[in-house]
């Protein structure tokens, strides 16, 4: 299962010479898409083929039988502020039609990452595709490796409950203040207050 950071959503997926798919592209629309399939059709492959393509661990022994490299290409649709200044701020600019498009080429001897046609380091491709989409699986949730991400996860999941609390603490703490302020209004210094006896 993928799930899509807000306002990042995967349009396409396209794979050649990896694993047991010669050539596969699947266009992805809004709304819930399912892939099926009877086992060993190749659904894994398709999960693992993302992975890899996110900064996985990529293997020369997932190249096609018989081809030279094994080639993985993830085009997202971005949309909304926070997300595109989020990636700004990790020095990515989507495209003019705010597509964001990572692409992995493996070959015997190294595997390549690009994002947007620059060459990027497996740590900074795991950083920025970690704003556009999380794996859910059996045995994998990508997510859960980045301490970064545990507060977010835990926010979004009991929002619900603490959203009425932490709204009641911000005005709480916006009349503190203003308390606060009209208190010190009324307190005068040492040397006002040796006039004011005078």
């Amino acid at each position: 299962v993928f799930s899509y950071r807000k306002a990042a959503m995967l349009a396409q997926l396209t794979i050649s010479h990896f694993a047991i798919v010669r050539e596969l592209e699947i266009d992805f629309h809004s709304g819930m898409t399912a892939i099926t399939g009877e086992t060993g059709a190749g659904k894994s492959i398709i999960i693992g083929s993302v992975s890899m393509a996110l900064g996985g661990k990529a293997s020369r022994d997932s190249i096609r039988h018989g081809a030279d490299y094994a080639y993985i290409e993830l085009v997202f649709s971005v949309k909304g502020e926070d997300r595109l200044r989020a990636l700004r701020e990790l020095d990515t600019e989507p495209t003019e039609d705010g597509l964001v498009i990572i692409s992995r080429k493996i070959t015997p001897s190294r595997s390549i990452s690009r994002i947007n046609d620059e060459t990027v380091t497996a740590a900074r491709l795991r950083q920025i595709t970690g704003l556009l989409l999380d794996i859910h699986g059996q045995h994998e949730h990508q997510s859960l490796l980045y301490k970064s991400k545990h507060l977010e996860i835990l926010d979004a999941y009991v929002k619900a409950q603490t959203q009425p609390a932490k709204k009641k603490m911000e005005e709480e703490y916006k009349n503190y203040c203003i308390l606060k302020k009209r208190l010190s209004s009324f307190e005068m210094d040492h040397d006002a207050r040796l006039r004011e006896a005078d």
